[in-house]
């Protein structure tokens, strides 16, 4: 984990391959299918649906799901993992804990522009957490790549550890909620592509189990899924304790 370390406070991320082990990545992936195809009882918050005016079928379909670690044990065992909490600590510095955990979708049949991609932000930008003491880890169900939904980083962006100013987009289609009838649309952020030197980035593509860690003030962003398959990915934050 030492060179993990090394890469992740010099640029800010690092991979750590076969972090979560096959069977837990298996039994998420086959109970996030069977939540896609037929939705739990779970307090209703916890799902982010697409624009249903976009989506085939006519039930709600997920582009995003919170917190549900805290619904199920089987998404609980990877948010959780013994392998992951001693990498957060390595990485933090410091005692960690859970901060939040956060299942997505990018489906097989968006074949809009977009594809279910996601621009240049930093996480900080949404969560507040301060400089140093948050990191993420995204964790792919599926194999990963070009076109196929991985995320890509902006080695160094962290340094010096300020936000860079955001503007405000929404997804094609859009990701919401309905309430009482009406599909209210979630504003969503990113860095302008004026300041972005695209040149410099590092798409990482991963296999099912990996982690990508990075800190909350590392630029990211995701590949639009041109795939025509439903790929799903769990993405898993936590923060130092102790301060």
């Amino acid at each position: 984990m030492n060179e993990q370390v090394s890469q992740y406070q010099a640029v800010g991320y690092c991979v750590v391959p076969g972090l979560i082990p096959a069977a837990a990545i298996t039994a998420a992936r086959e109970r996030l299918d069977e939540i896609i195809e037929t939705r739990p009882a779970w307090e209703p918050g916890r799902f982010q649906d697409l624009d249903p005016r976009r989506c085939p079928g006519d039930g709600p379909v997920a582009g995003g799901i919170q917190r549900p670690a805290l619904e199920e044990s089987v998404f609980a065992e990877i948010a959780e993992h013994e392998r992951l909490a001693e990498a957060m600590v390595a990485l933090l510095g410091g005692a960690a804990e859970l901060f939040t955990d956060q299942l997505g979708v990018k489906h097989g049949w968006n074949d809009t522009a977009q594809g279910g991609r996601s621009y240049f932000h930093q996480d900080s930008w949404y969560w507040k957490i301060a400089p140093e003491l948050g990191c993420n880890c995204w964790i792919p169900l599926h194999d990963v790549g070009v076109d196929a939904i991985a995320l890509a980083v902006m080695p160094g962006s962290q340094q010096g550890w300020q936000l860079t100013e955001h503007e405000s987009y929404y997804d094609d289609p859009s990701m919401g909620r309905v309430v009482e009838g009406e599909f209210t649309p979630f504003r969503r952020h990113r860095i302008p592509d004026t300041v972005i030197d695209s040149s410099q980035e590092h798409l990482v593509q991963m296999q099912p189990g990996n982690g990508l860690f990075f800190s909350n003030y590392t630029w990211h962003r995701s590949e639009p899924n041109r795939s025509s398959q439903t790929k799903a990915f769990y993405a898993i934050a936590w923060k130092r304790s102790d301060v």
